[in-house]
């Protein structure tokens, strides 16, 4: 019997999506069907907790080794950070390493990495051009490596000449766009077990974007809330999108508009019983608004994160 697929969420390591992922550790599956993807991009303290964690439950990560962007672009940043987290990435049953192949890597970079972790489950991740498939497959030579292929990438060309690998489209599911203009609901994604027995990848519920440090701003005008839910009757997975009432720039604060859109969603969850499912992240949505206690943009991310992939799971 062909083995049901895997879901590979990329993640940039952010606070909300560390938070996130602490939440679900226990969630992703007696089997772990959801090994979720980090690029970090600030200082290695800001994982241990995340790490910690899942040494602690016994589950899996996947981790780039060559993060480098953020708070990670000189090479002494680099340096500081890969020295800090040797000990984790030297644990088989925590991490499995993750090269990203920029524009600039080379097939020796590939090799090398390939032979710092001989016998090791590892993966690259292409989200650029640079290195041909072809090239990229001489240098991976007969090792059996998992490869996510991003949609700036050709995924045919790598599946035609590394047919032993495991070629995963790292694809842009969630729509991106002001709050204001998010419809009811948009497509996620097939039934979940209709995917290949090499697994699924997207970037869950973020931009795809990489972060940059120091963002923030001022107070949103609409505030949206993204929950995800399967379809009782295609098995499909899909988002639906809350709107908060009050859409004007800074009033009322957002603690309040997104009081205003946790409302919408448990007037959903009313008339369709069911449709989301009691994760952590929709309980504590719903434990925000029936206690009164003011939350904030972050920590709202956090849950709806947390609430995604916590469905994915269950939906494996």
């Amino acid at each position: 019997m062909e083995e049901e697929p895997l879901y590979f969420p990329y993640l940039y390591g952010r606070r909300a999506e560390r938070n996130a992922l602490i939440d679900v550790v226990n969630d992703l599956g007696p089997l772990q069907k959801v090994h979720p993807i980090i690029e970090p991009y600030s200082a290695a303290g800001d994982l241990t907790k995340l790490l910690d964690t899942y040494r602690s439950a016994g589950t899996k990560l996947h981790m780039v080794i060559n993060p480098t962007r953020g708070a990670l672009q000189t090479g002494s940043e680099r340096a500081a950070w890969t020295a800090a987290v040797a000990g984790y990435v030297a644990q088989p049953a925590l991490i499995t390493p993750v090269l990203h192949v920029f524009g600039y890597t080379s097939g020796t970079d590939i090799a090398s990495f390939l032979a710092a972790y001989p016998s090791r489950d590892v993966a690259l991740v292409v989200l650029q051009g640079g290195l041909s498939p072809m090239s990229v497959a001489a240098a991976v030579g007969s090792r059996k490596v998992r490869v996510f292929v991003g949609p700036q990438a050709a995924v045919a060309d790598y599946a035609t000449v590394m047919p032993t690998s495991e070629i995963i489209p790292l694809v842009v599911r969630f729509p991106v766009m002001v709050n204001a203009s998010y419809p009811t609901e948009t497509a996620f994604s097939l039934d979940p077990k209709s995917y290949g027995s090499a697994g699924f990848s997207d970037f869950s519920l973020i931009d795809p974007k990489p972060p940059r440090l120091g963002g923030g701003g001022a107070g949103a005008g609409a505030v949206t809330l993204h929950m995800t839910y399967q379809d009782a009757t295609t098995k499909e997975l899909k988002i639906q999108h809350f709107l908060s009432t009050d859409q004007v720039q800074g009033t009322p604060p957002n603690s309040l508009k997104l009081f205003q859109a946790i409302e919408k969603m448990r007037r959903q969850q009313a008339s369709t019983p069911g449709r989301f499912l009691p994760t952590v992240g929709y309980r504590t949505l719903e434990g925000y608004f029936t206690s009164g206690h003011r939350t904030n943009l972050e920590k709202s991310k956090q849950q709806q994160i947390s609430h995604h992939l916590a469905t994915v799971a269950n939906t494996l």
